[in-house]
């Protein structure tokens, strides 16, 4: 049985799912900001949520996001002081002011949130079936566009003067220090805060204020992996729409690859009982050598060193322990630790998917890329590229969805790359070789951003 993705499920699912709590903030009517909350329950008892950030005045639907077959108690805990000044509503008034909004925004050329798109269906189809409640919109019903400073929202400020006419919106400079009619954030968005250390991670980081990414101080308190996660999900934010959304065909290829892990394999192909048995002790040594990592003690670095070439000669006849151990020493540049497991591991590697798409990505990271694994680097498909069998592991899974993001990285094709990092996202992927892939994609992404805006700036 095939699984969807959690965006395609949105898309064709959702509606099927009973509607269940809705909530808005207390003061929407004053603020004319309604941060809107709806839920479907699944059959499992979990939720996905719609969370809606509609901007009455002019904006529309601001911003967006959805948590996909969630627990309603978590999702409650985890957002209980965003959630405080919330109320429960009717879905029909939670409908109604999500599409007052959209629709009287659309009136003047102002589009919703990309995100929209997909969000739109955890929400009824918006027709005669669901009961018309009146919602004010505009100021004396005419758009009013709010600023921190001249200049902002000016393509807005366009469509205002072009669609409505002069003398037909209301256009409002915040002085500074006034009280703030809107907050810049989503407050119902994540605080990096309520994340423990060590914690942020792609299950997570999609849910995280974009302010609070932009904080330094706080970013900088996290571990290196932790960081570049931020930054990678940071920067794919700041992409025009254009490039991180695809067309209808190409979210069937996208949804197709997701198939491989929504109904994958178990266990890693060809793996034994007994490589796992192995596996789990030489996770356990790799660990207690860890604490002897000193990049400042030259000493305890070879120390380290000759003991992961150790481990990697006595389990040279197991695959597990041969990545794990392979994977570190790529993470940490040890060139002798990678040489000596990959030696032991190019002896068996036609047997095992998993070290066929470990040591492919390795040779990539290293700038190394083995002929033996072309056929890895020319196909898209999984089944092309390592093939002969049913079903294949999520870590086998997401170590090709690395690769193939690293040569689109190497490509500059940006779309595509983008695509990749959404499904590495959505699989909640988790690695040793992710650290070193998401850097290249914040490199690449920091560039491109970069010349984006210089091109801005020079016109």
């Amino acid at each position: 049985m095939q699984t969807l993705s959690p965006r395609k499920f949105v898309q064709t699912k959702a509606r099927t799912l009973p509607l269940t709590k809705c909530m808005v903030n207390k003061d929407w009517e004053e603020s004319q900001i309604a941060n809107v909350s709806v839920m479907r329950k699944h059959a499992n008892g979990n939720v996905t949520i719609g969370l809606y950030r509609i901007d009455l005045l002019c904006l529309g639907v601001k911003d967006t996001v959805f948590f996909f077959n969630t627990s309603e108690d978590e999702f409650f805990t985890s957002y209980s002081r965003e959630l405080a000044d919330f109320k429960e509503i009717d879905y029909a008034l939670a409908h109604n002011i999500i599409f007052a909004g959209h629709d009287f925004a659309l009136e003047f050329d102002i589009h919703p949130h990309h995100n929209f798109e997909i969000t739109r269906f955890i929400l009824e189809e918006d027709d005669h079936e669901v009961p018309v409640i009146e919602v004010p919109v505009g100021t004396d019903g005419l758009p009013h566009l709010i600023v921190e400073k001249a200049g902002q929202f000016a393509e807005i400020l366009a469509k205002l003067k072009q669609y409505a006419g002069e003398g037909n919106y209301y256009y409002t400079i915040e002085e500074q220090g006034a009280p703030r009619l809107r907050e810049e954030v989503v407050a119902i968005n994540l605080d990096i805060d309520t994340i423990p250390a060590g914690e942020v991670s792609l299950s997570n980081v999609q849910s995280i204020r974009s302010d609070d990414m932009l904080n330094t101080d706080k970013v900088q308190q996290r571990s290196v992996l932790e960081q570049i996660t931020i930054h990678a999900e940071l920067l794919t934010r700041l992409l025009p729409p254009e490039i991180n959304t695809c067309t209808a065909a190409e979210e069937v290829m996208w949804h197709e690859m997701w198939d491989e892990i929504g109904h994958g394999a178990e266990d890693p192909n060809n793996i034994l009982e007994e490589h796992f048995e192995e596996h789990i002790e030489v996770t356990k040594q790799t660990d207690d050598l860890a604490e002897l990592l000193d990049r400042n003690n030259e000493q305890l670095m070879q120390t380290y060193e000759k003991k992961m070439i150790a481990l990697a000669n006595k389990y040279a006849h197991n695959p597990l322990a041969l990545q794990t151990i392979y994977e570190q020493g790529i993470l940490l540049d040890l060139s002798a630790v990678c040489a000596t497991a990959k030696q032991h591991a190019l002896k068996m590697y036609k047997y095992y998917p998993v070290l066929n798409f470990t040591l492919a990505l390795g040779g990539l990271i290293q700038h190394e890329p083995d002929d033996r694994f072309e056929n890895i680097y020319a196909h898209v498909d999984i089944r092309d590229a390592v093939p002969g069998y049913e079903q294949y592991h999520s870590s086998e899974v997401v170590n090709f969805w690395l690769t193939r993001l690293w040569i689109c990285l190497e490509q500059k094709d940006i779309r595509r790359a983008v695509q990749y990092y959404f499904m590495l996202v959505d699989g909640k992927a988790t690695g040793w070789l992710l650290l070193p892939v998401l850097e290249k994609y914040v490199e690449v992404l920091y560039r491109y951003n970069k010349a984006l805006k210089d091109m801005e700036e020079g016109s």
